[in-house]
């Protein structure tokens, strides 16, 4: 456990200390819908998929005694078991390392991360964490969501030597939309893209608002080839909806910009982002509501 001194002053009085008692808990960030928190006890936790693990992640790309959690009390290590797929801090493998609120675990496509927490913190925490990763407006993550969850795709698609897609999403002339309709126009067609967005990606399929009118997407487990048909198929979709506001008929379209990369050559995320929005100003200066890669 970690003790925390807390001073509280006042002019004139005694001062007071209290003394808050923390303890690890481990955050799974990725898969969203597997979000749970876990505390750590002093010692050794197993994670794995086996029945005798301490901490059972439902994952078939987790070995059954995968990597070890050690709490000595005041520092959070984890240690890789001989895992069949490798236990990774941050992207790079590890066989011993130190965890804290800032590194990110990757254990098969699991991505966790250790916080300390007193146990008044731990009722608040799901809300907290949705308030945390969903873009308020349109409903869907955001992109400090798609950064954490996309580390465990690429790690996954690196040692597989599979592909990996990045997708960036622009809506074509919104600034007008803005203009001409007023900014609750504008609100309206960017829930209505993140709708159809959603509905029309897989259910694999990383999507997130990356800010102001961009969109971002990650796919795996395709081809180039069927990335590009997946992109299309997403600017066919917008260009067919019917955007309406107060009965006027609003023209909507969306530009994509398309980075696909495999196995070793996988860059950092910012690196795929950097290439798919230079691909995006290439959709955009050849004409727009179109895919470019």
């Amino acid at each position: 456990m970690q003790d925390l001194d807390q001073t509280i002053v006042t002019p004139g009085k005694t001062i007071k200390f209290e003394r808050l008692e923390l303890r690890p808990h481990l955050i799974v960030l990725y898969p969203q819908e597997q979000f749970r928190q876990i505390a750590i006890e002093k010692g050794t936790t197993i994670l794995g998929r086996g029945q005798d693990a301490g901490v059972r992640l439902d994952d078939e790309l987790v070995s059954r005694k995968h990597c070890a959690i050690d709490f000595d009390g005041v520092h959070v290590t984890v240690r890789d078991l001989g895992s069949t797929n490798g236990t990774f801090v941050d992207g790079q493998p590890v066989q011993i390392a130190e965890l804290d609120s800032e590194k990110r675990l990757q254990v098969g496509k699991m991505v966790l991360k250790v916080e300390f927490k007193d146990k008044s913190e731990e009722a608040f925490d799901r809300a907290l964490y949705e308030a945390a990763t969903m873009d308020p407006l349109t409903k869907i993550s955001n992109r400090r969501s798609f950064m954490d969850r996309s580390l465990g795709e690429l790690a996954l698609a690196r040692r597989s030597g599979e592909f990996v897609h990045t997708i960036m999403v622009d809506a074509d002339h919104f600034k007008r939309v803005n203009d001409t309709w007023g900014h609750q126009c504008g609100d309206m067609v960017l829930k209505e893209i993140a709708r159809i967005l959603k509905e029309e990606k897989r259910e694999s399929d990383l999507l997130a608002r990356y800010g102001g009118e961009e969109f971002l997407l990650l796919l795996s487990n395709i081809s180039p080839e069927d990335a590009q048909k997946s992109a299309e198929r997403l600017r066919k979709a917008v260009e067919r909806h019917k955007f309406s506001w107060k009965d006027t008929v609003i023209p909507v379209t969306i530009s994509l910009g398309l980075c696909s990369k495999q196995g070793e050559d996988i860059p950092q995320i910012e690196a795929m982002i950097a290439q798919c929005d230079k691909m995006l100003y290439v959709a955009k200066e050849s004409g727009r509501n179109r895919v470019a890669f």
